[in-house]
């Protein structure tokens, strides 16, 4: 050892060589005799937990309620750029949320309203009044969009923390209004030249035909815009409905307490009733557009086995409260992909399967099923514990026709949901059947391979 460690040594307090020991006891001590104590964690930790879980939740479902509002929500900053939409807005628009966002609202637009509607921008922010402000009628220049004329509402939002004002704007679609009124201007501008050159040839129309062609306009005026205003009060009812039952739920640590269950029992009653009435809306104004053009479809590839699984579980999630039976699905790992459009086909098997929810038996079986035949694919649906009688499988996919007394959840329904179903089977070039005997029904779906 050397001079300088041994005067190193020396210098040392005898504290060190306390240390050095115990650090050699505590080394060399058994393992088993060392344990951790966990930190006890605070009634008020826990209670703040509970109440960020079920804010979260909350948050949750107000996303949930708003992407499913059914028109176009759109939150704008002051110059116009988009900041956040709904998917059912984005969805109807033709594009996703993820193309809508950070671009100019103004871009959605056709060049004729563009000038219009920036001016009824301008005057909202001059204004800047927290009401909103009814714009008019616009046409869209969405390519993919299903819509292609809104009514615009703006309406002023000031943040007076940060001093970031946020506009609203919302768009309902007017478009079988519109197109109506184009019908209705194109039937009038034909009658008046008919008339004409009647008159002209001194040949009279007879009273009858007159009066047809008055009552024809005037139903069809009539349906389409009884459609549309019945809309924005059911959107806004649904939307109170929904509140209605967040604060039901809040109150339900009242166990016992018969006013509550009362309540429930009426909110249920208003929830399902209103849905009745929303899906009637949206089938009706769904077929008439089939009916009276076929829009453009839009092409991808599906594999069958992932898409079916999805849009069946996303059914049962929407629908939980419904599905009371055993879902199976049924599909060969071997099975080609299918170029269709997804959008029609999600439509036709949320229908079907929610056909087959209503009535169907609880605990019965619901088999979803898919095999190639030839150049072509077979989608089938079938549902155990019901059948339909034969004398009246040929009227099924009549619209507004209900089976008599075939309903033992008495769920009600549109009466158009399975003649949208053909329609848009149609549209995607392919064919629907029903069969149903042996207590079991089955709707096949036959769709071309080729695309």
């Amino acid at each position: 050892m050397s001079l300088n460690q041994r005067r190193r040594i020396a210098a040392s307090p005898q504290t060190s060589l306390w240390t050095q020991t115990h650090q050699l006891n505590i080394l060399s001590a058994n393992p088993s005799c060392l344990e951790l104590v966990p930190e006890p964690v605070s009634d008020l930790d826990m209670g703040l937990a509970e109440q960020l879980r079920h804010t979260q939740a909350e948050l949750q479902r107000y996303r949930m309620l708003y992407d499913n509002i059914p028109s176009v929500y759109l939150s704008l900053d002051v110059t116009g750029v988009i900041l956040s939409v709904n998917q059912f807005g984005a969805n109807c628009l033709g594009y996703t949320r993820e193309q809508l966002i950070q671009q100019p609202m103004l871009k959605l637009f056709g060049e004729s309203e563009k000038q219009r509607l920036a001016d009824e921008f301008k005057a909202l922010l001059t204004d800047a009044a927290e009401s909103a402000v009814k714009c008019g009628d616009f046409r869209l220049n969405c390519p993919l969009s299903q819509i292609k004329w809104v009514k615009v509402t703006l309406r002023f939002i000031p943040d007076y923390e940060v001093h970031k004002p946020v506009i609203i704007m919302l768009c309902e679609d007017i478009t079988a209004h519109k197109q109506a009124e184009d019908t209705w201007r194109a039937n009038e501008s034909s009658r008046h030249t008919l008339i004409h050159n009647e008159q002209h040839n001194q040949v009279l129309i007879p009273d009858k035909l007159e009066e047809l062609e008055s009552l024809t306009r005037l139903k069809e005026e009539f349906i389409s815009t009884v459609s549309h205003e019945l809309r924005t009060p059911l959107t806004n009812m649904k939307m109170a409905i929904q509140m209605l039952g967040i604060a039901l739920r809040k109150e339900q640590k009242f166990e016992g307490n018969t006013e509550i269950s009362k309540a429930a029992c009426y909110f249920e009653i208003l929830n399902n009733e209103c849905d009745r009435e929303i899906n009637l809306i949206n089938n009706f104004l769904d077929l008439k557009r089939l009916e009276r053009d076929s829009q453009p479809l839009v092409l991808e590839t599906i594999q069958i086995q992932q898409w079916l699984w999805q849009v069946v579980e996303k059914f049962k999630q929407l629908n939980f409260h419904l599905c009371q039976q055993n879902f199976s699905i049924k599909i060969p790992h071997s099975l080609p992909p299918l170029a269709c459009d997804s959008s029609n086909l999600e439509r036709i098997f949320i229908e079907l399967l929610s056909n087959a929810c209503k009535f169907s038996p609880p605990d019965t079986a619901i088999i979803i099923s898919a095999e190639k035949k030839a150049n072509n694919i077979l989608l089938q649906v079938i549902n155990s514990g019901v059948e339909i009688p034969s004398t009246e499988l040929p009227r099924i996919f009549d619209k507004f026709y209900r089976i008599p007394t075939n309903d033992p959840t008495k769920q009600g329904g549109t009466g158009l949901g399975l003649a949208l179903v053909q329609k848009l089977t149609q549209q995607l070039g392919g064919t629907i059947t029903v069969e149903s005997r042996s207590n079991r029904t089955c709707f096949t779906i036959q769709l071309s391979l080729k695309g």
